[in-house]
């Protein structure tokens, strides 16, 4: 009996005790809980004030960092339309902008074709385009930079540099041009003796032509590379550009018996420039693949889009190809390969690349043939802008 009452009063204590651990656990736990609550009602709070209001009104009233900032900010939603835009914007893009659609707001506030891959306004001013996602909440942020003095004096810089590279080049030209005129003097005052026979006239005449043509072509390359890029400019179709190659290139077709390949001209895109000068530029590096080949001679030309909105103009061949030096002298005004080449060619190709706001790129090694990549802006990159 004084056992069963005493393992009772045991047992009644170790409850007791359970019970007081239970009830300041749970006091622990309800204390915890209301901080933990208090610290995101206090983060929430934070958030809100650096979050980037849906209304611009509300922008311009609550966001005087906003509209400090020197360039234009626009915030889109999903849908790309304007949710938010700074002073800069405002100022650049004029109203109405809230809710307006990016694509209809550009096509009012810029002209419709690109500069060097950057939007325009009618009064000459030139801007680049950044574009970030908003990363809180589906939709973008667009930060447009003014960069007509930068380019400007770019400009003015290239142009510097093309006229020392023609003081440069004035220097070479009259041996360049005296060589093959003298031999055409020879020729032609063989032709003046009344001794040479016909078939030998005919022989000196072809000749003194030939270094006549040569002289042509020289002076030629010299005109258009003087040229400094400066083209009278027209819209015209990728399609119809390779077409009329391949019409030139014909008879070099054929007196080679060359195949040459041509994949992407229905692609439909457009480029803004002088056809005759980019048909010049292409049909020279095509001929001189020609040239390079020994047998079997292939050209394959490809055309694609790029992802930034670019045109991609490939041009492979299965010549005899060529090692590091050659590639990095490749485009030097005067730099040949070969013993009656102008030096000019590639030089001419480079500058009428360039002109078109575009660049080139040559991937070769020696026996593995040699690959051009034209890349220039097409009207493609226009839509990659705004949508």
């Amino acid at each position: 009996m004084c056992t069963h009452q005493g393992v009772k009063a045991e047992n009644s204590q170790v409850d007791a005790g359970a019970l007081a651990g239970l009830k300041l656990a749970f006091e622990q736990f309800n204390s915890l809980s209301m901080r933990l609550c208090a610290s995101y009602d206090t983060l929430s709070a934070q958030a809100d004030r650096f979050a980037i209001p849906s209304d611009p009104i509300e922008a311009d009233r609550h966001g005087p960092l906003f509209d400090a900032i020197p360039g234009g900010v626009v915030v889109l939603d999903r849908h790309g339309r304007i949710d938010a835009a700074n002073l800069a914007a405002r100022d650049l893009l004029a109203e109405p902008l809230a809710g307006e659609r990016w694509r209809d707001v550009v096509q009012r506030a810029f002209l419709p074709e690109l500069d060097q891959g950057e939007l325009k306004t009618s009064d000459g001013r030139q801007f680049s385009i950044a574009t970030r996602p908003l990363g809180y909440a589906p939709g973008q942020v667009l930060l447009l930079s003014e960069v007509t003095q930068t380019r400007e004096l770019q400009r003015a810089a290239q142009q510097n540099l093309h006229l020392v590279t023609m003081g440069k080049m004035m220097a070479s030209l009259a041996h360049q041009i005296r060589t093959p005129l003298a031999s055409a003097m020879l020729y032609l005052s063989q032709c003046a003796d009344e001794r040479v026979d016909a078939a030998t006239l005919r022989n000196f005449s072809g000749k003194a032509l030939e270094r006549n043509r040569h002289i042509e072509k020289l002076i030629n390359d010299m005109l258009v590379f003087a040229h400094g890029g400066q083209f009278v400019t027209a819209r015209f179709g990728v399609g119809e550009l390779l077409a009329e190659l391949r019409e030139q290139l014909q008879p070099h077709l054929e007196q080679r018996d060359a195949h040459l390949g041509i994949d992407g001209a229905d692609c439909g895109a457009e480029l803004q420039g002088n056809k005759d000068a980019l048909l010049g530029a292409l049909a020279n590096l095509c001929v001189n693949a020609l040239q390079a080949c020994a047998a079997d001679p292939r050209i394959d030309i490809r055309v694609a889009p790029t992802r930034r909105g670019l045109l991609s103009i490939s041009l492979r061949d299965n010549g005899c190809g060529m090692d590091r030096d050659t590639r990095a002298h490749l485009f030097d005004p005067f730099f040949s390969t070969k013993t009656d080449g102008t030096g000019l060619g590639l030089a001419v190709v480079k500058a009428v690349v360039e002109s078109h706001q575009g660049r080139i790129a040559v991937y070769s090694r020696p026996g593995r043939g040699c690959r051009f990549r034209l890349f220039l802006p097409c009207r493609d990159a226009l839509r990659t802008q705004i949508s």
